[in-house]
């Protein structure tokens, strides 16, 4: 649980600076061409990173799940 909060947090920050490249001037005189290109990467990497984590997370609840309904069906008989 803590690793999917922490994917947020990472979210969070490469969504900030994937905003701060594409819609502010803060690095345009260490880099004047192509921070538009970092931003939607970062923007991009971002939303991935989200997604696995989102996808470990809802893969680890079903595999608790099952385990679960294993040890109430095999207690029942």
């Amino acid at each position: 649980m803590l690793r999917f909060y922490l994917s947020f947090m990472l979210l969070s920050f490469y969504l900030t600076v994937a905003i701060l490249f594409l819609f502010t001037d803060m690095w345009k005189d260490l880099i004047p061409k192509g921070r538009g290109l970092i931003g939607l990467v970062l923007l991009l990497f971002g939303a991935f990173r989200f997604y696995v984590a989102y996808r470990r997370f809802r893969a680890k609840k079903a595999r608790i799940h099952a385990i679960k309904s294993f040890k109430i069906d095999s207690s029942v008989e």
